[in-house]
């Protein structure tokens, strides 16, 4: 009986015992079952994701690639312009030299065109920022436009110094007239009062045209210089420049050290040998608006 009580109660300890380890075990299982589940839903989400980022990329090498074929295309298309028009100059180069051809404006059209291209082409090759210049002061002194104001501003120079002489000229006629007359007399006084109001009206006129001829001077100027800008932009833009510059040297011997002093201080330019000069260009646009 002893040995039964003994038995029994250990009996069911391991009987219990063996319960819970079961479970555990099959609960180790049932997570040792899950995991290869897992990792391999874990590796494919990797692989997936890899190959995303590597099909994006191959996206972007080939918009790189149909970008850089664009470009070609271009490039070839430019190249093919410029052998038919290079052709087209020989022929008119071979046809001069047995005097055969006359060059009307298309062939000078083609001529241009090539010159342009060819500059555009060369300095696309150098690598070197393409600058050009243009003299602002040869422009104004040549262009149609200065010599249409200039001829404007004579005659209403000379239409005021007609009329200031004229005033003139009565005034002194009138004061010649003065010792005709008695100090004291009615006419004397009258005659002064009108030499008096001339006299002013002289000077207001004097005054008057002196601003006139200037005001006209600095609207034309500003006028002319804003064209000048505006078109050097314009034949830069198409020629590929990249910068202009200005290139009206000082005018030397200097007529005082004012001048001398305000001549280098506006002169910055000091080299620009390989530059292209813009001033012809620009100066034919300028006078074809005129």
């Amino acid at each position: 009986m002893e040995k039964n009580k003994i038995t029994w109660p250990f009996i069911l300890v391991v009987i219990l015992t063996a319960a819970v380890c079961s479970g555990f075990i099959f609960d180790w299982g049932k997570k040792k079952d899950k995991d290869p589940n897992a990792a391999e839903a874990a590796t494919t989400a990797a692989q997936e994701k890899r190959a995303a980022l590597t099909d994006e990329k191959i996206a972007e090498l080939n918009r790189k690639i149909d970008e850089q074929a664009r470009q070609l295309t271009a490039q070839e298309e430019k190249l093919a312009s410029l052998t038919e028009i290079t052709k087209r100059v020989d022929g008119i180069e071979a046809g001069l030299k047995k005097r055969e051809v006359d060059i009307n404006d298309s062939d000078m059209s083609a001529i241009q065109e090539m010159i342009k291209e060819q500059v555009k082409s060369n300095v696309k090759m150098s690598g070197k920022p393409a600058a050009g210049v243009v003299s602002v002061r040869n422009i104004f002194r040549d262009c149609k436009k200065s010599a249409k104001y200039r001829q404007q501003s004579n005659i209403e120079r000379q239409r005021a110094d007609a009329e200031l002489t004229k005033l003139d000229n009565d005034i002194k006629a009138q004061q010649e007239g003065l010792k005709t007359l008695k100090p004291d007399s009615e006419n004397y006084m009258t005659e002064i009062r009108e030499i008096l109001e001339k006299q002013a009206s002289l000077q207001a006129l004097q005054k008057f045209y002196k601003q006139q001829i200037s005001l006209n001077e600095q609207r034309i100027t500003e006028e002319i210089y804003g064209d000048i800008l505006r078109i050097t932009a314009a034949v830069a833009k198409q020629r590929g420049l990249n910068y202009v510059f200005e290139i009206s040297a000082p005018q030397l011997p200097a007529m005082s050290p004012t001048e001398l002093e305000l001549s280098m201080g506006m002169h910055k330019l000091l080299y620009s040998e390989g530059c292209i000069d813009l001033t012809d260009e620009v100066m034919t646009i300028l006078d074809s608006n005129i």
